[in-house]
């Protein structure tokens, strides 16, 4: 392969949330969560979104084509298609039939999350991933989805980031459903985990050619105090959780403590991958604490950080690790979130550049890496923190809806056409 040139076919492209960009989302838990004082940041709410539910969706789509990208990631809103339990919406249906038709239009591949954090009222009433009968239920909904939208959709992943949402929600508290019990947040993983094997399946039966995967995030934690055998220990039992319990439990079919507390076999989750979505964000210096609540406290210089959230410290070669490491999946691999909060675009430009070639080098180094989505395509309501986070290639002006592209979306459209990194 020559320096700096990408495999033929891989794909290019931008990521979104339906909770994020669809605004009006009443019926999931978030809806309810950001009227509570305090719980966003900013004290903003998502209100009408960016306006894709309401028809902005493939305006933002057709500007993400004109940008040379090849492929979008999106997610569908269960709240909307399941609005009550096992009552469907026709309606609900069509919209998305309707975005991904015009991706298709568009010659843009669609890569289609069924579950990106938010959860419908009744689900969430019923324990959340905390409760047992969420496994049947998203299988059911998984099943749906495949059966309508199956033929329009490249690629499905079942779940998004499940450790992040069963640490921030379920352990700290930060996000829906408010719980701050690290033991819960260890079973809404194992229900998520056992959850996706289930879904897969039932994808499977209702759509045969379906390719379904996972989507993980994948930070680079080392210990602050390489010599601090505890701060060793604080980093390993992090990144456990985070990356390395799922990646056992994808490779053996097993979960195992802390997750539940004996070992116990998933059936259907060995060998349940058709690809595998890896997140990365930044590098995070790892402290032993035992006065902290998890008994570790982030201490890295130079992170970047909006209240309550920390997205790390910049390290594409983290980036590069992280490929290589998940590579012993032996599936194929699609960075499906990377980006920067940066809202004077300073730091986006170089921050792209680089994280392209640290997925060029992990391909180098024999990682089966098939394509790259950079975090978001447009500013949107980033959770907790509300829409003072700007993480889009697209500026969006929220009292007029006007769109700007910024010239990080222009260097990322250099990258996209030429299928490589220019000089």
């Amino acid at each position: 392969m020559p320096a700096r040139t990408f495999p033929q076919g891989f794909l290019w492209g931008a990521a979104t949330s339906a909770m994020q960009v669809e605004g009006g989302g009443a019926g999931n838990d978030w809806a309810e969560w950001e009227q509570e004082p305090g719980r966003i940041h900013d004290g903003s709410r998502v209100g009408d979104g960016c306006g894709w539910w309401a028809g902005r969706a493939e305006d933002d789509l057709a500007l993400a084509a004109s940008l040379g990208h090849n492929a979008h990631r999106l997610s569908l809103e269960w709240s909307r298609l399941e609005p009550e339990p096992g009552r469907f919406d026709d309606a609900a249906f069509a919209r998305y039939a309707q975005i991904l038709d015009a991706l298709a239009r568009l010659r843009l591949r669609a890569v289609v999350t069924l579950n990106h954090f938010a959860l419908p009222r009744w689900a969430a009433a019923q324990g959340g991933w905390a409760g047992e009968a969420m496994v049947a239920r998203f299988a059911r909904y998984a099943a749906e989805c495949a059966r309508r939208l199956g033929s329009k959709v490249a690629l499905f992943a079942t779940l998004n980031e499940p450790s992040v949402l069963a640490l921030v929600g379920y352990g700290l508290g930060h996000w829906p459903p408010g719980k701050t019990n690290l033991a819960e947040g260890c079973r809404a993983l194992a229900n998520m985990l056992r959850a996706h094997a289930a879904a897969r399946e039932a994808m499977r039966t209702a759509a045969p050619h379906a390719l379904v995967g996972l989507v993980l995030n994948a930070p680079l934690l080392d210990p602050a105090r390489p010599r601090s055998v505890l701060d060793r220990a604080a980093a390993a039992a992090q990144d456990f959780f985070m990356t390395g319990a799922i990646v056992h439990a994808l490779q053996t079919g097993l979960l195992v403590p802390p997750l539940l507390s004996a070992r116990a076999l998933v059936p259907g989750l060995r060998g349940s991958l058709d690809w595998l979505g890896v997140n990365y964000y930044g590098r995070y210096e790892v402290q032993f604490d035992p006065a902290a609540p998890a008994l570790f406290r982030h201490v890295q210089r130079g992170s970047i950080k909006s209240g309550r959230s920390d997205w790390g410290q910049v390290a594409p070669r983290g980036l590069t690790r992280q490929l290589v490491r998940l590579s012993a999946l032996r599936v194929p691999l699609y960075v499906t979130e990377n980006g920067v909060r940066d809202e004077a675009d300073l730091i986006r430009p170089r921050y792209l550049v680089d994280h392209v070639a640290a997925v060029h080098d992990a391909l180098r180094s024999g990682a089966d890496v098939r394509g790259y989505f950079h975090w978001s395509l447009i500013d949107n309501f980033e959770l907790a923190e509300g829409w003072s986070s700007k993480f889009g290639l697209i500026e969006l002006d929220r009292r007029t809806g006007r769109r700007t592209v910024r010239e990080s979306a222009r260097v990322f459209e250099r990258i996209c056409r030429a299928n490589a990194l220019p000089d």
